[in-house]
């Protein structure tokens, strides 16, 4: 009989089965390497909670840096200068387009843990220096402000693709949709958290400093937990079939991904989609205040957006875990949330419909943010045994690019306000502020409405995915039960037999 330690007993393993652990090539984790003939036991350990807790954290955390000037963003331009509030969000999405391809090939290269140290420090420092701007005359906050911003944008391209690694190198197939979304949901928590807060705590311009105090907690808060915490970024023994086998190296990854015309298909609609998301939180007010709706209004209809996607992310990776449906599930929920926001964008055009806004950003939000931990899924998928970095990294940084460009888009398709809006808004801080004129969003929303359209009939009719991972955790189960059958045969025989001897690995 098997001895089992006491680390062993604390943590959920299934079946003792033989398989063949291949080297994870983490080069910077201590995955050990195990000789190939060697079988060992699957293995899942409690301590994947605090990963995906620090994941969380680091991700909660740099979004809300990211877009806390956003909801308040005619008082940020009063307090760093004209145009600030933009470029404190248009940062993040420079920053992750460079940083991005380098961040995924340093992950695979030197490992999971030398990731979230990287974004944990990246994080922290950048917001001490956004802090320590507040304190500084007038014309040195936006040079050193965006300074610290641009560091804690840093920490994001080697945030982006932790959620899939980590669920992947930590946790069971049955439980790996789950560990997705909260990793990744943990993000538009973030928007959510930011929308809620600054807003409430934001009366007039000097209180733009209280923003980057508050903001500067979390971030401190994940540093810690990660010096704490964290110890290797990958489990000695793997809890899935296919966190067994090895992967591709990163340069190999980049052309399988390219190559897969299904992923290239995900690549283009999942990064729309994030695109377009970043773009609504980032223009929001802008969005919202020409009709005459309040900055506290446009911080609900974010954390309304927010909060049912929260519902609808929870409700998909569940689904998903138990019946694998991932095309059926993307495609539905992505059609319906492009119905829903196609009549938000048009209901924001038009004064005293706060409520039917407000539902319609809902479920919106409950449709839209569905579809994120699913896609993220399968672009894992579609492109196994490419690395997880790789391939969610590459449809994060597709989102980014578009965010860069959708913002733009809005800002070049926005004409002069008509004398109707002017007498509405609710832009301008007083009747001398200039920084902040209300502008004509209507040619802007046409546009966006066509886009997301488009994005749905290409994902419709165009993509039809093979589940590549699901197809080699079948083969690999099938081999390990044909293995412990010739065992069980060869024992009955009175052979010796190499697996009953074989001790499981400890942790």
């Amino acid at each position: 009989s098997l001895r089992m330690t006491k680390e062993d007993k604390e943590a959920i393993a299934p079946d003792s089965i033989g398989i063949q652990l291949k080297d994870m090539k983490g080069a910077g984790d201590a995955a050990e390497e195990e000789d190939q003939d060697q079988p060992v036991q699957l293995k899942v350990y409690r301590r994947r909670w605090l990963m995906l807790a620090v994941v969380a954290i680091l991700n909660n955390s740099n979004t809300m840096t990211w877009i806390s000037l956003a909801p308040v963003d005619n008082y940020a331009n009063g307090f760093y200068g004209e145009g600030a509030a933009k470029w404190f969000s248009m940062v993040y999405m420079m920053m992750t387009i460079p940083v991005g391809i380098f961040s995924m090939w340093a992950g695979r290269f030197f490992g999971t843990k030398t990731a979230i140290y990287v974004a944990a420090i990246a994080n922290c420092v950048g917001c001490a220096i956004r802090l320590g701007s507040s304190f500084l005359e007038f014309n040195l906050r936006f040079p050193i402000g965006i300074t610290g911003q641009a560091i804690a944008a840093i920490a994001y391209p080697f945030i982006m693709y932790l959620p899939s690694k980590v669920a992947n190198s930590w946790f069971p197939h049955n439980q790996r949709a789950l560990a997705v979304t909260v990793g990744a949901m943990s993000n538009p928590l973030g928007v959510l958290m930011a929308n809620v807060i600054v807003p409430a705590i934001v009366g007039e311009v000097k209180d733009i400093k209280y923003v980057n105090m508050v903001i500067f907690i979390p971030c401190c808060i994940g540093l810690l937990l990660v010096l704490i915490g964290v110890r290797s970024g990958e489990p000695k023994i793997p809890p899935s079939f296919s966190a067994s086998q090895e992967q591709m190296d990163f340069l190999s990854g980049l052309k399988q991904c390219f190559m897969s015309k299904q992923y290239l298909v995900l690549f283009v609609v999942m990064g729309g989609g994030i695109g377009m998301f970043n773009c609504l939180y980032t223009i929001m007010q802008k969005l919202l205040c020409p009709s005459g709706y309040e900055n506290t209004f446009a911080g609900w209809c974010a954390a309304l957006m927010i909060i049912g996607g929260l519902i609808g992310a929870t409700g998909s990776s569940i689904i998903i875990d138990r019946t694998k449906m991932y095309e059926e599930t993307m495609k539905v929920a992505l059609g319906l949330a492009v119905v829903f926001g196609l009549i938000f964008m048009q209901l924001t055009l038009h004064a005293g419909l706060a409520w039917l806004i407000a539902t319609c950003c809902f479920l919106f939000g409950v449709l839209g943010l569905a579809t994120y931990p699913v896609g993220l899924e399968l672009s894992v998928e579609c492109t196994h045994p490419v690395s997880e970095a790789t391939a969610t990294g590459l449809i994060v940084l597709s989102g980014q690019v578009q965010s860069v460009i959708y913002v733009m888009l809005m800002d070049q398709l926005v004409k002069d306000a008509t004398e109707e809006i002017n007498k509405i808004q609710k832009c301008k801080l007083n009747d001398s502020d200039t920084a902040n004129d209300p502008k004509d969003n209507t040619v802007a929303v046409m546009a966006f409405s066509l886009i997301a359209a488009l994005l749905v009939v290409l994902l419709v009719f165009c993509f039809k995915p093979v589940y590549r991972r699901l197809e080699a955790e079948k083969a690999n189960r099938a081999a390990a039960d044909k293995r412990e059958e010739q065992a069980k045969r060869e024992n009955e025989k009175g052979l010796p037999s190499l697996d009953n001897a074989t001790q499981p690995l400890n942790a």
